[in-house]
């Protein structure tokens, strides 16, 4: 009996272990998202270039449409986009939304194309577009 009641309490005590070890990873951010995403390495790197990554990495909660880098593909002048400071906040200021935004209510209000939507975040959601909403 004695067998038994070390082998549950070694059981329940790794248990709770995992628990509050699961429990202690963070979430990651909306810009964390956008950074470990295959498909984004453009749309993170002009978040860096706008000095927009910071903001976002606040509070928030923020909803980001995250262009594809294919959709940037067909951005013809995207290399004076980003010589372009304050034109480039101003396009990418067109992808964010204080607050949660469902991905549907953002293809009406915008009418673009979520390919892959609700991408929850800690501080958000991310909703991938396949197209870049210029201004």
């Amino acid at each position: 009996m004695n067998v038994l009641k070390n082998i549950l309490s070694t059981i329940t005590a790794f248990a709770i272990a995992i628990f509050f070890g699961l429990g202690a990873v963070e979430a990651q951010d909306v810009v964390e998202v956008v950074n470990e995403s295959e498909d984004h390495a453009i749309f993170a790197e002009l978040l860096e270039e706008a000095e927009l990554k910071d903001l976002l990495k606040q509070e928030g909660p923020y909803t980001v449409l995250a262009p594809t880098d294919e959709a940037f593909e067909h951005v013809e002048d995207l290399e004076t986009l980003k010589e372009d400071k304050e034109r480039l906040q101003t396009v990418l200021v067109e992808h964010l939304f204080q607050g949660e935004v469902a991905a549907a209510d953002v293809e009406h209000a915008r009418d673009v194309n979520i390919t892959n939507g609700n991408l929850e975040a800690s501080n958000g959601t991310v909703h991938v577009v396949d197209e870049v909403l210029l201004e």
